[in-house]
């Protein structure tokens, strides 16, 4: 976490330091990312970085909970109880997703950038318990799932759990494979060409959603 000395500065200060580190990892995997370009371009002396923080991941980490924070806060603004089934409810969340990438370019780069760091030898592990975390966060939805009678009951929690995270996730490759669609290059362009794209996504999850039915509900 960052050190006082950081939540000291004033917040336009924060802000310009975040956003360059923000650009610098979403373009490189985090061993290639580097602290001495990013400060020579704010024109700060590459030691104040670690009077703000420990060290390079401790930055990194830090940037990640903002924009996790920032994404979630769209998340929680659903609440399953509106909508009529589970898959109205899993649908939104896609909806409420591109509202956050249009609304956050920064941050949207950054998160789809993480996955570059699948190898990295500081990373890695790191990546392993965040999608830990994203299995239990649907093992509890589908859990109430089945409890409501909503989904079938013989099949394992976890399992289910795994096929809808990994459905979920192949969205994005689907996207990338069949209509050649690289969300970072769409941001780039601006939010009129990115939201060109939401209608074929959002069919896209539609196409998923009949699949996912037919396997998960009794």
């Amino acid at each position: 976490m960052p050190k006082d000395t950081f939540y000291n500065l004033k917040p336009e200060k924060k802000k310009a330091i975040e956003a360059a580190f923000l650009e610098e990892f979403s373009q490189k995997t985090f061993e290639d990312a580097s602290i001495s370009q990013v400060v020579k371009s704010l024109g700060i002396a590459k030691g104040s970085i670690y009077q703000y923080f420990e060290n390079k991941l401790d930055l990194y980490l830090h940037l990640k909970s903002e924009c996790e924070k920032t994404k979630l806060a769209y998340i929680m603004g659903l609440n399953r109880k509106d909508f009529p089934d589970f898959w109205k409810y899993f649908r939104k969340m896609y909806e409420v997703g591109v509202l956050f990438y249009l609304e956050n370019p920064q941050a949207s780069k950054f998160l789809t950038a993480i996955g570059k760091n699948t190898h990295s030898p500081t990373i890695k592990s790191y990546i392993h318990d965040w999608r830990n975390q994203a299995h239990q966060m649907f093992e509890e939805m589908i859990r109430g799932e089945v409890k409501a009678g909503n989904f079938r009951k013989d099949v394992a929690i976890k399992t289910m759990s795994f096929f809808l995270v990994s459905a979920s996730t192949s969205i994005g490759e689907y996207m990338e494979v069949i209509y050649d669609m690289d969300f970072n290059k769409e941001l780039e362009k601006g939010q009129k060409d990115f939201a060109k794209q939401k209608k074929i996504l959002l069919q896209s999850v539609d196409d998923y959603i009949l699949l996912l039915q037919k396997a998960f509900e009794k």
